[in-house]
C-alpha cells in the first residue's frame, strides 16, 4: 500500500516544469484572437484599434 503522506515529504517541484511556466507566462506574443479583435475594432472605428500587435522574436 502507499503511504500518500509519506510521499508529500518527499515532494519537491520540478525545475524544468518552472522554468516552463515562466515562459509560457511571461510570453507577451500576439494570438489570432487579439489580431481577430483588432481587425473588427478597426472595421468599427473604435478607438483600441491603433494599439500595436506584439510580434515573436
Amino acid at each position: 500500500m502507499i503511504d500518500f503522506e509519506a510521499e508529500l515529504e518527499k515532494f519537491q517541484p520540478s525545475l524544468e516544469i518552472e522554468r516552463a511556466e515562466d515562459a509560457i507566462y511571461g510570453n507577451n506574443t500576439t494570438d489570432v484572437t487579439d489580431l481577430l479583435q483588432t481587425i473588427l475594432s478597426a472595421n468599427r472605428g473604435e478607438a483600441d484599434a491603433t494599439k500595436e500587435w506584439v510580434e515573436e522574436k
